[in-house]
């Protein structure tokens, strides 16, 4: 039988279970009945870290998962989004959360007929303040209200995006329960070598640390193990993005701050030389610090991480092309954003639900590995153009945020500013992985004042308009005062 004809009849996963669970539970969910999924776990100690995940998020409603069981999990809370402090000097604030389209009046956005306002009585710096009214989930964010999405679209809660925030051990722990046993196979050891086929480079067999080997005929690597065995993974394949997150350590500890009524969402506070992430949890948080060591001196940096801390480092970057042979690389293996907007976990499983469209089975995979690349490398992109928007448009005088400008910037990303600036739009793209009105809100509450109104909007009758907006003003006012207050939100 042909190479071409033999079909694909085992497939080994490698990984750190916080990694591996994810991918693990989704492949399963639409592994065919022959194939057998063997899952190869390190059981090694991760560092603490958490993950916010919107409920509305593919993967949760492929998995079968709400907010039912999440409440059953010992750490889970919900929110609205995250809290930016200090990125724009260090008493701002911002509050980014996910968000339905604002509804348009007369076809026309309503940032624009914000900015014809603004722009009329020569005001171009109140565009950001009058617009903030009609942001509804975040005015609730920075409230202390809470409510999940309501599925009348006439509704002014239909724009809320509520998510998640779990202890990523608890979120790899309840995947790893909805892994059915009689599909797969699991073994908790870790890759020692590797052999392979020379004619076309392709995996033979993973010898493990536990004295098995592990034969199949597809393998995949979350966390990395498995491709720094092998020499044909080149670091020429690494699209770094140190430049424009030039914090090159990352600090993990837990602490001990209980949930407060009003705070439970995460902040991200800049200081000077870093980033901290606070992530509210039900028993506490979780405290990731991004720094550059460059600027802290050893005693400093000690004070900085805490006593208690697991420090790394960090090197943020992707690469290109994760699937060669029948070898394909996810999560850690194939990209690093940081735990801002829990950028990682996002990636990785949009990684896994592509994979899972094009789970091969056959052993020529090659059409398989060519479309998985495309895909992957639109999410990544697309990825990182969203966690590096707020960067590029700091306004911080210290370094190394002050040095952090567009110049560096991918072109696509200075595009998207580019184009908002000079007419108030933005450029989209089929399969975007981020609400439209997150884009704008981020882009206005940042200080983009673009420099053209919409010629559309230059034709309307401003007192009529300003009526319109009051009524919307005031629905959004209603809905707000409606909504309960964390303290009365379990868990």
């Amino acid at each position: 039988m042909s190479g071409l004809e033999r079909r694909v009849r085992r497939i080994a996963i490698f990984g750190k279970s916080h990694e591996l669970w994810p991918v693990a539970a989704l492949l399963a969910k639409d592994l065919p009945a022959d194939i057998e999924l063997i899952v190869v776990e390190d059981g090694r100690p991760v560092d603490p870290a958490a993950v916010t995940i919107r409920l509305d998020d593919i993967s949760l409603a492929r998995l079968g998962i709400g907010p039912d069981q999440l409440k059953m999990t010992d750490s889970a809370i919900f929110s609205l989004g995250v809290e930016l402090r200090g990125w724009q000097g260090d008493d701002s604030r911002f509050f980014l959360t996910g968000s339905g389209n604002l509804p348009p009046i007369l076809d026309i956005p309503i940032h624009q007929i914000m900015l014809r306002a603004a722009l009329a009585y020569d005001q171009p710096d109140r565009f950001a303040y009058l617009y903030q009214p009609f942001r509804l989930p975040a005015r609730a964010m920075e409230a202390g209200r809470f409510a999940f999405q309501s599925t009348d679209p006439r509704s002014p809660l239909s724009m809320l995006r509520p998510t998640v925030q779990i202890d990523r051990a608890d979120y790899a722990s309840l995947l790893r329960n909805s892994v059915t046993s009689g599909k797969s196979e699991i073994v908790e050891a870790r890759p020692k070598a590797i052999e392979m086929t020379a004619a076309d480079h392709s995996i033979d067999r993973i010898a493990l640390d536990s004295g098995q080997a592990i034969e199949a005929d597809f393998y995949i690597d979350v966390s990395g193990a498995v491709a720094g065995l092998t020499n044909g993974f080149s670091r020429s394949d690494w699209h770094s993005l140190a430049e424009a997150i030039p914090f090159d350590r990352i600090s993990s500890a837990r602490g001990s701050k209980l949930l407060s009524g009003t705070e439970r969402h995460v902040v991200a506070q800049a200081f000077k030389g870093g980033l901290t992430i606070t992530t509210p949890l039900r028993s506490g948080s979780i405290v990731r610090h991004l720094y550059a060591s460059s600027l802290p001196g050893g005693e400093e940096e000690r004070v900085l991480a805490g006593a208690d801390a697991n420090v790394a480092p960090s090197e943020p970057g992707f690469v290109r092309q994760p699937w060669t042979g029948n070898l394909v690389r996810l999560g850690g293996a194939s990209a690093s954003f940081g735990p801002f907007l829990s950028a990682d976990m996002m990636l990785l499983q949009h990684q896994a639900m592509i994979l899972a469209e094009h789970l091969p089975t056959r052993s020529n995979m090659s059409v398989e590995a060519r479309e998985y690349n495309r895909r992957h490398l639109i999410v990544a992109e697309q990825l990182r153009d969203f966690v590096l928007l707020p960067f590029a448009l700091n306004r911080r005088n210290d370094a190394p945020w002050c040095r952090i400008q567009e110049e560096k910037m991918p072109e696509s990303l200075i595009r998207k500013i580019d184009q908002f600036r000079s007419r108030g739009r933005l450029v989209t793209y089929d399969g975007e992985m981020f609400d439209e009105q997150s884009w704008i809100d981020l882009m206005i509450g940042f200080g983009l004042i673009p420099d053209r109104i919409d010629p559309i909007a230059l034709s309307l009758d401003l007192t009529d308009m300003a009526r319109r907006l009051k009524n919307l003003s005031r629905a959004f006012d209603q809905a707000l005062a409606a909504m309960p207050s964390n303290e009365d939100v379990e868990p």
